[in-house]
């Protein structure tokens, strides 16, 4: 139930004769942890659209089939943004500053990736995230501050590949790119959801 459920959420048109025919191994013999430098580009958010080059991912997964694993994942992403000092009018009068924005999210998920067997190094897969986004905005201008913290869904569907050092080797690289959507809102800062396309570059241990 649970694996045509997920199939039929990240369906990708993927021609998993040429990977998996006659191929039941699976990736690692149990389990697997990650930690991954990652990179986000925002999408449509005015507030930090800078991309963030701060950011990191913990991960474990846990293999419950050949091709299947299921598992946890945290991360911490940094945005900020600089607006250079200028004079705003307002209804009574003007003000001259600069702003300071910056955008801190720290996502908890649960997750389901399926794996693609190409050899004994390479598996390529596809991936699902579901959890919680917790969000902090924050905006300095002159000696005051603004802010919002909230907590919004998240869904995240993602590709990419382990590739391991050797054949037998319990060490290797994860390559992966990912969509993020989290319905994080704040109205003061003209926040409507959150989102970005993330890039993973990380270190795994399996066993």
């Amino acid at each position: 139930m649970f694996r045509k459920l997920f199939t039929s959420i990240v369906a990708i048109p993927v021609d998993l004769g040429a990977f998996a025919q006659g191929h039941q191994s699976p990736v690692f013999s149990y389990e697997m942890f990650a930690f991954s430098w990652d990179v986000n580009v925002p999408v449509n958010n005015n507030f930090t659209d800078n991309t963030s080059w701060d950011g990191f991912q913990l991960e474990y997964r846990k293999m419950i089939q050949p091709d299947l694993s299921v598992g946890l994942e945290l991360n911490w992403t940094g945005y900020d943004k600089y607006i250079p000092r200028q004079t705003y009018q307002l209804q009574h009068g003007a003000v001259t500053t600069d702003f300071y924005n910056y955008l801190y999210t720290i996502p908890m998920t649960v997750n389901a990736h399926h794996y693609f067997h190409v050899n004994n190094r390479l598996y390529p897969y596809v991936g699902l995230a579901l959890g919680a986004t917790y969000a902090e905005m924050k905006l300095y201008y002159n000696t005051y501050v603004s802010s919002d913290y909230n907590w919004g869904f998240l869904i995240r569907p993602e590709v990419g590949a382990i590739y391991k050092f050797f054949e037998n080797d319990s060490w290797g690289v994860l390559l992966g790119v990912r969509y993020n959507y989290s319905t994080n809102t704040a109205s003061s800062f003209k926040i409507n959801g959150i989102q970005s396309i993330g890039f993973q570059l990380g270190i795994v241990a399996m066993k």
